[in-house]
This record gives C-alpha cells, sequence and structure tokens, in this order.
C-alpha cells in the first residue's frame, strides 16, 4: 500500500491510496495506515506516467556502452578518430550516432584509416547502416570484396557479434524520467521480446511491436525510399495482417516513403490502431492522404531540438515547416503520440515535450513555429494508452491502474521549462521505483 500525501491533482491538492497495483481512494486529509508507505507530495503535480510510443530498449542499452560517433559530440575526423582511439577495453568497438557530416559516408578502407587496430563496427545515425572496418570484417568472416557496409542488417550482426547490456540501470534511467511504460517499436521483435526485456531487469510495463515472427500485436514494416518493395505485396502483407486481428506500423521519414506507405493502407483498408511512425516530412497534400487512411501518427519533436541544425543545412527550405509537425496532425484530427526513437534519438520525453512547444534547435534557431503545441498538449503525447497513442489520456482516478509521475513542483511552475530534474518520483503500480 502507498498513500501520495499532499499532491496537486489538477486544481486541487489531495492525498491518493494505491493499493494491489491500483488507485483506490483520492480525497484530503486521508489517515495513514500502519502497512503502508508514505510518499510527501508537498503540492508537486501529480501526473499520469508517462509512457514512451516509440523506443528500442535493446539497442539503447547497447548505446549506453558504446563510442559516440556523431554531432554534437563529434563533428569531425580527427574528433572521430580520438573517440575510437579513446575507447576502453582490448576488442570490438562499438560505434553509434554516425553522421557523414563528420568524414563522408563510409567504407571499410575509410574507417581503417581511422582505426586499423581493432575491429569497429560503428552505426549510421538513422539506425539503417553500420560501417565494419577490414580488422571487424576478417572476425565475421567477410571477404576482400566486402565493401564494409551492412544495410539492415542488425539481426544478424547481433547473432555473430554480442554486445553485454544492462537493462536494469536502463530501467532506472528511464524511471528518472517519469517513464511507467515502453512501445519497443524494433521490427525483428518475437514473441518472447517483452518478457525478455521484463526478465532482465526493465521495471516499466513493456509492450513489443515486431515482424512476421510476432504471432499477435502490431506489425512493423519497414520502408526505406531507394528499396521500396512490390506495392501489391506490401498491400498483401498489410491485408493479412489484419485478417490476423493486427494492424500495422510503417516506418516513413521520407515523402514517398509515406506516400508510398498511406496508399497501400488507403487500398488494402485500415483498422483501429494504425500506426504510421516519424512522419518525418509532411506536406499539405500529404497530410491530406494520412486523414484519408485514418491512422495514428507517432511522432519524435525531439529531433527538432537534436538533428535541427543539420535538418536547416540538409533537407531543402520548402519543407523545413513541414518536419515532425505536431499543431498541423492535431489541426487535422489525426490522433497523435509521441516517442523519442532512442537510441536514435535521446530518451528523455521532456525534451521532446519541450520541442513540441518550443519548436526550437540546439542553436535556438526555429523551425515550423505553427506547429508549436501547448505544454499540455505536448504532455499528453506521453501519457495515452500503449494501445492508443494519440488517444484521451490516461487519468488519475480512482479504479485506474497505479502508475503515476510526481513533479517537485506545481504544473504551473513545471510548464514554463518542462525538464527532468522536476521528476521527484515514479510509481508503477502503486510502487515507487524512482525517487530523486
Amino acid at each position: 500500500m502507498l498513500l501520495i500525501r499532499d499532491a496537486e491533482l489538477g486544481s486541487d491538492r489531495v492525498d491518493v491510496r494505491c493499493r494491489d497495483g491500483r488507485i483506490v481512494e483520492i480525497g484530503t486529509g486521508l489517515i495513514g495506515k500502519c502497512d503502508e508507505k508514505v510518499l510527501e507530495a508537498r503540492g508537486g503535480a501529480l501526473l499520469p506516467g508517462l509512457h514512451d510510443h516509440h523506443i528500442h530498449v535493446f539497442a539503447l542499452a547497447g548505446a549506453r556502452r558504446s563510442v559516440k560517433c556523431g554531432p554534437p559530440e563529434i563533428t569531425d575526423r580527427e574528433a572521430l578518430a580520438a573517440a575510437l582511439a579513446s575507447a576502453t577495453g582490448s576488442e570490438w568497438i562499438r560505434g553509434v550516432g554516425y553522421h557523414e557530416s563528420v568524414a563522408g559516408m563510409l567504407d571499410r578502407r575509410a574507417l581503417d584509416a581511422i582505426m586499423r587496430e581493432r575491429p569497429v563496427r560503428m552505426q549510421h545515425r538513422s539506425g539503417k547502416m553500420w560501417f565494419l572496418n577490414s580488422a571487424a570484417a576478417r572476425i565475421l568472416g567477410l571477404d576482400g570484396t566486402f565493401d564494409g557496409r551492412l544495410f539492415r542488417r542488425d539481426e544478424w550482426l547481433r547473432e555473430h557479434v554480442t554486445t553485454d547490456v544492462d537493462l536494469a540501470a536502463l530501467s532506472l534511467e528511464l524511471s528518472s524520467y517519469g517513464i511507467t511504460g515502453v512501445t519497443d517499436a524494433t521490427p525483428s521483435n518475437d514473441d518472447t521480446t517483452a518478457g525478455e526485456i521484463t526478465a532482465r531487469g526493465v521495471r516499466q510495463r513493456v509492450c513489443a511491436m515486431g515482424g512476421d515472427d510476432l504471432s499477435q500485436g502490431t506489425l512493423k514494416i519497414m520502408l526505406d525510399e531507394y528499396a521500396l518493395p512490390d506495392f501489391d505485396g506490401l498491400r498483401a502483407r498489410i491485408a493479412k495482417a489484419h485478417a490476423q486481428g493486427r494492424p500495422t506500423a510503417t516506418h516513413c521519414v521520407t515523402r514517398a516513403e509515406l506516400v508510398f506507405a498511406l496508399s497501400a493502407l488507403i487500398d488494402a483498408g485500415t483498422i483501429p490502431g494504425e500506426r504510421i511512425e516519424h512522419a518525418s516530412v509532411t506536406d499539405d497534400a500529404t497530410m491530406a492522404l494520412v486523414v484519408q487512411a485514418g491512422v495514428t501518427v507517432v511522432t519524435q519533436p525531439n529531433f527538432i531540438a537534436e538533428r535541427g541544425e543539420q535538418y536547416l543545412a540538409d533537407v531543402d527550405a520548402a519543407d523545413h515547416r513541414h518536419l515532425y509537425r505536431c499543431r498541423g496532425f492535431l489541426d487535422a484530427g489525426v490522433p497523435l503520440g509521441g516517442g523519442t526513437d532512442a537510441p536514435f534519438g535521446g530518451p528523455d520525453p521532456w525534451t521532446a515535450m519541450r520541442a513540441a512547444v518550443t519548436r526550437r534547435t540546439k542553436n535556438g534557431r526555429v523551425i515550423g513555429a505553427e506547429e508549436a503545441l501547448s505544454p499540455e498538449r505536448a504532455l499528453a503525447l506521453f501519457t495515452t494508452p500503449a494501445g492508443e497513442p494519440g488517444g484521451a489520456p490516461r487519468r488519475i482516478a480512482v479504479g485506474e491502474t497505479g502508475d503515476m509521475c510526481l513533479l517537485d513542483r506545481s504544473w504551473q511552475a513545471a510548464r514554463e521549462s518542462l525538464r527532468n530534474e522536476h521528476v521527484a518520483a515514479t510509481i508503477l503500480g502503486g510502487e515507487v521505483i524512482f525517487r530523486r
């Protein structure tokens, strides 16, 4: 049992009692019982626990054991060489976050020139490509014709190279942000993934979408603009998933991918739970297709803060206002949920909320000011149910599951900055799993 005393809930200051994982009483002046713990809120805002609707748990834990190889930490070839040379250990070096602005689009020879002595596998920031040097290629039995690039071969690479990960430590980090649930969007997930994540120390509630090896739940479909599948084949794959009662979640980071996916969904028909992941570039004409398809969009406004300067340099100026839209989707009636895409983005949902409100890059420049949300609507991106991102935010009410995030100040004060430092405690099923 847990009694949260003197918390701000809406416009009221109340006490909240949890028992057996659920909220059983809300009132003022509740008397503590001998068998319950007491958490003093001191007027801090009590919110529903946050849910990251798009994350990659194992990859994020692996990134915590990896060398950062791209912006903002690494911006040129010399800095990359220094980062790789400083990697601890004597065997594999695992790099993440590489972007071609650092030292061009790498291949085996280019990576050899930077680090030859130790085997290196380095992931592009997009998550699509791994770069290997010659030492790594030899260990993996790849012959001399191999150019050092592995495209969409994550599962194969995991089978051949083991990465030690600490999911319990990752879970504590997520708890410090107020996160009580995650949706793992890794396409190779199967029926065992969610259980394995939990068994290895993640305390958050875990929902996993996955590929064809997942017998139920959302089917994750990956699209790459320069290697799009046969249209009829994609439509048939969607229809097969629907016949099994499975909605789809389609990865779309370019306009072409988004139009292709929406066309297939409109042709095949959609069912409740159908999602588009990212919708990174959505112009007004494509927005009409999103509405016609009747899908939910799960977006990552944190990329505006984290990658905005690169977008301003690389993306056509006419498309700046179409990047990671927020208000535009809501105004069109499209259900909108939020995820971080960690480790391809940072895992802090408060960064995403803040970016959704300010639309500011790291250098303070604004991208798509008309897409800004209020702090309350930005919070709602991460408080909707796991199975309904973009639906009605979960409530703190009698009978509801006791998953909550307690702040160290009122919402009126917290909404001005939207920072994870304000999370005082995270409660999962009526149990405190984090306390600052």
